[in-house]
């Protein structure tokens, strides 16, 4: 193999180990959540609806962000309950907080927590003092 073939070769190998450790961080199971890793996210309720993989999907007022409750509907919350608790009214929710290529604002979407008038409907974080 000549000079040209190795710097072409390591170069693949280099750009192949970036996009391997990129697939990895995006693509990572969510568990485990400890309340440092979630960021706190306020606004108010125009849309839930369900969304595939037993989804719960949650419209926030004026927030591009797609939030989601993992599996919600196998979890025991009820899509018509809390839109008839919800809908136009203010929450707090907790989303993951990771860097992704998709998500370089840090801000997943995965709803680890769920509050609403100082009322905890959804938590999944481990160790979390507010419990």
């Amino acid at each position: 193999m000549g000079k040209a073939g190795k710097i072409w070769f390591i170069s693949a190998l280099i750009l192949f180990i970036a996009f391997m450790a990129v697939m990895i961080q995006t693509f990572r199971p969510v568990r485990n959540v400890q309340p440092e890793d979630v960021i706190k996210i306020e606004g108010i309720v125009t849309d839930i609806k369900e969304a595939p993989g037993y989804d719960i999907a949650i419209t926030i007022k004026d927030d591009v962000h797609y939030y989601y409750i993992n599996r919600g509907l196998q979890q025991g919350l009820n899509i018509e309950n809390l839109r008839n608790q919800l809908i136009d009214q203010k929450i707090t929710l907790y989303a993951l907080k990771r860097w992704t290529i998709f998500t370089r604002d840090y801000n997943m979407g995965h709803v680890s927590k769920l509050i609403f008038n100082d009322s905890i409907i959804y938590n999944e974080i481990k160790n979390d003092s507010n419990e």
